[in-house]
């Protein structure tokens, strides 16, 4: 069953049910702004999906934000975020992270 606060809990479907239990996941309630709820509703059926899009995208952004600091390299920067360092690189790029490394390293480096 699914309860929201606020809200009227919904009843699952015995296949939605027994497919839970098989993943055995641990069940968590969250609040949700009212205005943000009307968004989520044609989700509802993949919020797990969607807390997972989320929380890889923090792990990149984090991982990102410590790399742009200067307290990761960009290699750890891939291994937190879950990435392999070229995927990072387009996140990176998406995010407008520029690299701390000039043209001549990364010839050097090619080399």
């Amino acid at each position: 069953m699914l309860c929201y606060p606020g809200r009227r809990c919904e009843a699952m479907e015995p296949a939605e049910k027994e497919a839970a239990e098989a993943l055995a996941m641990a069940k968590a309630t969250i609040e949700v702004p009212d205005d943000r709820w009307e968004e989520l509703q044609a989700y509802k059926d993949r919020l797990s999906e969607l807390l997972l899009l989320g929380l890889s995208q923090m792990k990149i952004q984090e991982a990102l934000l410590l790399y742009q600091r200067g307290l990761v390299s960009f290699g750890r920067a891939a291994e937190l975020a879950g990435l392999p360092q070229d995927e990072l690189a387009l996140q990176a790029r998406a995010f407008g992270v520029s690299p701390r490394w000039s043209a001549e390293m990364a010839e050097e480096e090619v080399a």
